[in-house]
């Protein structure tokens, strides 16, 4: 496999997968070059990310509109779970095994091709 150089201070480039798009940056100059189409998936996944969080912020706002127009009858839907101390959503998944981290992944975060 060919070395790559960096075009501005002839360092050798480090090539990084980030999610699943592999992008070369330069160590030196912290200068970053994406290969044809690279910038399409990143910008794909960015919006994909983008609309996940759209959704779900619509979700919130339906589940407050409902709790508002009639209390009891979303208590009713929602009954409360001792165990996790809260009420329980349609969309909660059974899976417990991320409950003992407190660190979330955030989701896609285009900048994340920094770190």
């Amino acid at each position: 496999m060919p070395l790559i150089l960096c075009p501005n201070d002839n360092s050798h480039m480090q090539k990084v997968s980030r999610e699943g798009v592999d992008i070369d940056i330069c160590p030196e100059c912290k200068g970053v070059w994406l290969d044809r189409g690279e910038l399409d998936k990143l910008l794909n996944l960015e919006r994909a990310e983008f609309e996940s969080q759209a959704k779900a912020q619509q979700r919130f706002h339906q589940e407050v509109n409902d709790f508002r127009r009639d209390p009891e009858d979303w208590r009713k839907r929602h009954p409360y779970d001792e165990q996790r101390g809260r009420h329980r959503y349609d969309d909660d998944d059974d899976d417990d095994s991320h409950r003992g981290s407190r660190k979330r992944r955030r989701g896609f975060d285009l900048f994340d091709i920094f770190d």
